[in-house]
C-alpha cells in the first residue's frame, strides 16, 4: 500500500471513528450504557488506528507525524479508561486526559497547516484540524465540569463530539482530494511519456 492510499485509508478509519464516538456521547434515554461504553470504546480504536496509520505516512520527525502520534495516544489512553477495572473518577481523569492530548496532538498538526500553499486541499486539512481542536477541547472540558457541577456537560461533550467528527470528516475529504490530485499529476505524467515516445518513433 503506497503512503497515499495508507494515508487516505487512515484519515477515513479516523473519520469513522469519531463519527461513532459521536453517537455515543450524544444523550439517549433508550440507549443502555453497556451500548454507550461500546460505541465510546469501537470509535476511539478507529481513532487511534486511522491516526496511527496517518502517523506512518508521514515525514519522519515533522509535526504532521508528531500530531498524528500525540492523538492516537489520546486515543489509546481513553480506549485504557474505558477497558480496564477502575472506578468512575479515575475513568473521566484519563478520559479528560485522552481529549486533551488529542487537542494538542491536533494543534500540532494545524501548526504545520499554517506553512501548506493555499488550495483546496489544504483548507480541508487547516479548518478539519481547527474544529478537531475546538472538539477535544470541549469535550475535555466536559469531563472537568462533570466533576465541578452537574449542568449541561453532556450536552457540551456531544457538541465537542460533533464537531472533532466534522472536524475529521474534513481532514479526511483533504487527504482524498490530495490523492485525486496525485493520480490526475501521474496521469498526466503518463500522457506526456506517451507522446514524447510516439514523438521520438515519427
Amino acid at each position: 500500500m503506497g503512503n497515499s492510499t495508507k494515508s487516505f485509508t487512515g484519515a477515513w478509519i479516523q473519520a469513522i471513528g469519531t463519527i461513532v464516538a459521536a453517537v455515543g456521547d450524544t444523550p439517549s434515554e433508550t440507549r443502555p450504557e453497556e451500548a454507550t461504553d461500546s460505541l465510546g470504546l469501537w470509535g476511539n480504536v478507529l481513532q487511534a488506528t486511522g491516526n496511527g496509520l496517518l502517523a506512518d505516512t508521514n515525514e519522519p520527525g515533522s509535526l504532521n507525524q508528531a500530531g498524528n502520534a500525540i492523538q492516537a495516544t489520546g486515543n489509546s489512553i481513553i480506549v485504557g479508561a474505558l477497558v480496564l477495572p477502575i472506578d468512575e473518577d479515575l475513568e473521566q481523569t484519563l478520559t479528560i486526559k485522552g481529549n486533551l492530548f488529542q487537542a494538542a496532538g491536533g494543534a500540532v498538526s494545524f501548526s504545520e497547516d499554517l506553512k501548506e500553499d493555499i488550495s483546496i486541499a489544504a483548507l480541508y486539512a487547516f479548518y478539519g484540524d481547527l474544529l478537531q481542536v475546538i472538539g477535544n477541547s470541549m469535550q475535555a472540558l466536559a469531563g472537568i465540569l462533570d466533576f465541578e457541577v452537574d449542568g449541561h456537560e453532556e450536552r457540551l461533550n456531544a457538541v465537542g463530539s460533533w464537531i472533532q467528527a466534522i472536524g475529521a470528516v474534513l481532514s479526511a475529504l483533504s487527504e482524498t482530494k490530495s490523492l485525486d490530485d496525485n493520480d490526475e499529476n501521474e496521469a498526466s505524467i503518463d500522457e506526456a511519456g506517451s507522446d514524447n515516445q510516439l514523438e521520438e518513433i515519427n
